[in-house]
């Protein structure tokens, strides 16, 4: 008979990790992150990207729409800093068809972007769905887009109906481009960490209204979605400087009207 009592084991789930445990390991690792970044600012070593990677200037007139230019409204110039800039364009077909494009192009602050999903709520939005699409565009490339299905209420007299749109952005750097304001973040610390050099984003946005119900000819939102696929794929190559014909090849960074919504938080 075995008189020596058995040692307790220890299970696999045991020896994993807590949650809680795990979340401050990484919020070690991105404070160490922090704290190299900001020393290398402080030493002078790190430079602002004089080169930006998009064109702020959007076309007059773009797959059978005409562009009209926006002001950009009080609000987007109170809470960003001074030195960003926008190109602001509302456009319209011979149909009741209308997308609204933009671009936010940061200066020495960053904070000039930001996650549409922090600010859309914001104004009156309610976020339905997030997923990333492919975008094929001319050159043979696919640019990968976030796409947010939102909806908010409208009242038409004493009726309230919802209203649902489609936003699709994307993130603009000097020769690489991205869906996700994670990797963007990743993207910019790598490279102040082994090229000296902050990229200066451009945070680019096309959305339209499903028009179905409320206009006679409105689209749904399947045709809707073609629609904006559509425009991005002639769109992007006038705006990306790395969809010039003699460009590099764009750099993916991924992990394998008053209704509309704006991009100011």
């Amino acid at each position: 008979m075995n008189t020596h009592p058995e040692m307790p084991t220890t299970s696999a789930a045991s020896r994993r990790p807590s949650s809680a445990g795990l979340w401050a390991r990484i919020a070690v690792v991105f404070a160490l992150v922090g704290i190299t970044i900001a020393f290398c600012l402080g030493s002078g070593g790190t430079k602002i990207s004089t080169e930006t990677g998009i064109e702020m200037d959007l076309p007059d007139a773009i797959d059978g729409f005409s562009g009209k230019a926006q002001e950009v409204s009080e609000a987007e110039k109170e809470i960003l800093p001074k030195d960003t800039e926008f190109a602001k364009k509302f456009y319209t077909n011979d149909s009741t068809a209308q997308i609204n494009a933009q671009i936010v192009l940061s200066g020495a602050e960053k904070r000039s972007i930001h996650r549409p999903e922090v600010c859309l709520p914001g104004q009156g939005w309610t976020i339905k769905s997030s997923q990333t699409l492919p975008i094929p565009l001319k050159s043979g490339h696919d640019l990968d887009v976030t796409m947010l299905r939102i909806a908010r209420p409208i009242s038409s007299g004493r009726e309230s109906r919802e209203l649902t749109s489609l936003f699709l952005y994307w993130f603009v750097g000097h020769g690489v481009t991205t869906p996700s304001h994670l990797m963007r973040i990743a993207r910019t610390n790598l490279d102040v960490l082994l090229h000296s050099m902050n990229h200066r984003w451009a945070y680019v946005i096309v959305s339209a209204p499903v028009l179905k119900g409320f206009s006679p000819d409105g689209m749904d939102e399947t045709q809707t979605l073609e629609m904006l696929k559509t425009f991005i794929g002639d769109l992007a190559p006038k705006i990306m400087k790395s969809e010039k014909s003699d460009a590099e090849p764009v750099k993916e960074t991924a992990l394998h009207s008053d209704d509309a919504p704006g991009a100011g938080g």
